[in-house]
């Protein structure tokens, strides 16, 4: 795993095919969080034991995802992993293992960036979700919106300028909790952490 890690890294600076959308959106002036950049870190508890962290520039059009966690779920252990970078309404969930990735898109922030703040597409979308706006909780400090959800994954959400600082979901019988336990803003992250390898490969 190690190793992956650091070939991921080292290749980097090879694009694959990135339209580079990110750039197109921030060009345009349009944002998707009022802060440009930063490291959020998790802590999963509940019904599984693990750490997520999102890192993020360009005011959240180019960001990257890694989850790690494991539980028990119908009698059985097991793990999840993610690793997933978005580059404006492009997501690549990639694949260490085998180098491979999917990709698809989600224009849902895009579509509506340009009309409204940050702040106001945040809450357009969360209520588009079947989201409602239940009280106001803090968190690392800040004050949040707390979202609340009647569908089969997601229960609940905290929110802070369209940031997520805690997450309440469902995984069959299991609820899971990933609460934030550090948030840093204006990190200047390496630009190699959001793009892909050369010789990572497309699966349909």
């Amino acid at each position: 795993m190690k190793i992956l890690t650091f070939l991921f890294v080292c290749c980097s600076f090879a694009v694959h095919g990135q339209d580079q959308k990110s750039e197109a959106l921030l060009s345009k002036g349009m944002k998707k969080y009022p802060i440009e950049s930063g490291v959020l870190n998790y802590e999963i508890s509940g019904g599984a034991k693990g750490t997520e962290s999102l890192t993020f520039d360009r005011f959240g059009w180019r960001s990257l995802k890694r989850l790690s966690m494991q539980f028990e779920l119908y009698g059985q252990e097991r793990s999840r992993t993610q690793h997933e970078i978005s580059d404006g309404e492009i997501l690549y969930r990639v694949n260490q293992q085998d180098s491979t990735y999917q990709e698809r898109v989600d224009v849902r922030w895009s579509s509506i960036a340009s009309q409204m703040s940050p702040i106001e597409a945040s809450e357009s979308i969360l209520f588009s979700l079947g989201g409602t706006y239940t009280s106001d909780s803090v968190l690392l400090g800040k004050t949040c919106q707390v979202w609340t959800f009647e569908n089969k994954s997601l229960i609940e959400l905290w929110v802070w300028q369209g940031l997520t600082l805690k997450r309440k979901s469902r995984l069959g019988e299991l609820v899971i909790v990933a609460t934030a336990t550090g948030f840093k803003e204006g990190i200047q992250s390496d630009p190699r952490l959001f793009i892909l390898p050369e010789f990572y490969i497309l699966k349909e």
